[in-house]
């Protein structure tokens, strides 16, 4: 008659233990997933902005108020220069001694301006360059911008903060990451946003997606 062996108690503890701990892990990345999948917007975005942009997509964002300055020296209110010939702005976010993201930037808004001046959409869309930098960027240096640039002041308009504290509550309202760099210089994300003339942010698309910034502007503008 054969015998029976007993299971080493050893080699059985080991295994539940083995066993344990496989299950805790387990239980560990679904928690995980489950917090990835919450934060992410149900797996639909993995980024800060990304988050950002779905948010404004789903919610409009009424922006803050600011002080501005223009090249011309005068000043006025953000909501004011906005309300005043009642379009769909496009507005970006720069300083004009950048010469990294900036250009990519300004290369998006000449091609823009160009659009808008030969479809006739001058009364419907503007584009907007915010400096978030009025240390250095003065009256003076807004000028050479717009120079350098092109500007059609019909299409496409820069200006400044009035004052630099104003600058962290300008760039939370839209979502714009800014970081100090060499030389008193700025490493920033880029982004289009489409700004109505009441004051809010309804869509931020990418800098290199003209075409789908100006239809969306021209779809708010009915």
């Amino acid at each position: 008659m054969a015998k029976i062996s007993n299971p080493d108690p050893a080699s059985t503890g080991s295994g539940a233990g083995l066993f344990l701990t496989f299950g805790a892990s387990l239980a560990a990345l679904l928690i995980g997933l489950v917090v990835i999948f919450a934060a992410t917007d149900k797996g639909h975005a993995f980024t800060t902005e990304a988050l950002r942009r779905g948010e404004v997509e789903r919610q409009p964002q009424v922006i803050p108020d600011f002080a501005l300055q223009n090249g011309a020296g005068g000043s006025s209110a953000l909501r004011q220069l906005l309300a005043g010939d009642k379009k769909i702005w496009i507005v970006d976010f720069v300083y004009t001694r950048c010469q990294t993201v900036c250009t990519s930037l300004g290369s998006s808004f000449q091609q823009l301006q160009l659009q808008i001046q030969q479809r006739g959409l001058q009364g419907r869309v503007g584009l907007l360059s915010v400096s978030f930098d009025p240390v250095n960027d003065d009256a003076q240096a807004l000028r050479d911008y717009a120079t350098r640039m092109r500007l059609d002041p019909q299409v496409w308009r820069i200006v400044t903060l009035a004052s630099v504290q104003d600058r962290r509550r300008l760039l939370d309202a839209f979502g714009i990451m800014v970081v100090p760099a060499p030389l008193g210089e700025f490493e920033h994300n880029a982004a289009l946003h489409v700004v109505t003339h009441d004051g809010r942010l309804v869509s931020i698309i990418d800098y290199q997606a003209q075409a789908l910034a100006l239809d969306t502007a021209l779809a708010w503008s009915q």
